[in-house]
């Protein structure tokens, strides 16, 4: 019985709800991580924001500008989107927002002492890639990705399986 502790990544990179989508978008990439907990001043853990978070914004507030009812907006010409000042202004804006105004804030987190397969069934139930784990007074105290269960799969089917020590989640 492998339990959520025992697979979870630890430390967690997190947010803060007041930083901007640009404090976001860098701390993420530069992390490596596609989504991270959101933490309030006190260090409660108050949302999860994800990529799909910020380009959904970034959809809304430059994709129609342009005509598009998706992300083709990014295949546009440069030239195209350059030109035009209020596509720039409005994309420039995205970075402006405040995490807290779109991140997730249905938290849906795991004990670190629940079992490896309820982590599964949670993320499969309600369609989510990471689910932080709290311990009994309710602090973050990890994250699991749909990557760690991958790995904990592999070292169970096959020794030699070793979690790399970074990867993208």
């Amino acid at each position: 019985m492998t339990l959520a502790r025992e697979m979870m990544t630890a430390p967690v990179v997190t947010l803060e709800e007041d930083m901007t989508l640009r404090e976001a978008t860098v701390t993420m990439a530069r992390r490596k991580v596609s989504g991270a907990p959101v933490m309030d001043r006190e260090g409660r853990l108050v949302g999860v924001l994800s990529e799909s978070d910020i380009l959904e914004e970034a959809m809304r507030k430059v994709g129609h500008e342009v005509g598009c009812r998706s992300l083709s907006f990014l295949a546009l010409p440069y030239e195209r989107i350059v030109r035009n000042e209020e596509v720039c202004r409005r994309f420039s804006e995205v970075g402006d927002v405040k995490v807290g105004d779109i991140m997730n804030d249905e938290v849906i987190a795991i004990n670190g002492d629940d079992e490896a397969e309820k982590a599964l069934e949670t993320m499969v139930r309600f369609e989510v890639n990471r689910l932080p784990v709290i311990d009994d007074d309710g602090r973050l105290i990890g994250i699991i990705s749909r990557q760690d269960i991958m790995w904990s799969l592999c070292r169970t089917l096959q020794a030699g399986c070793e979690k790399p020590s970074v990867m993208w989640r």
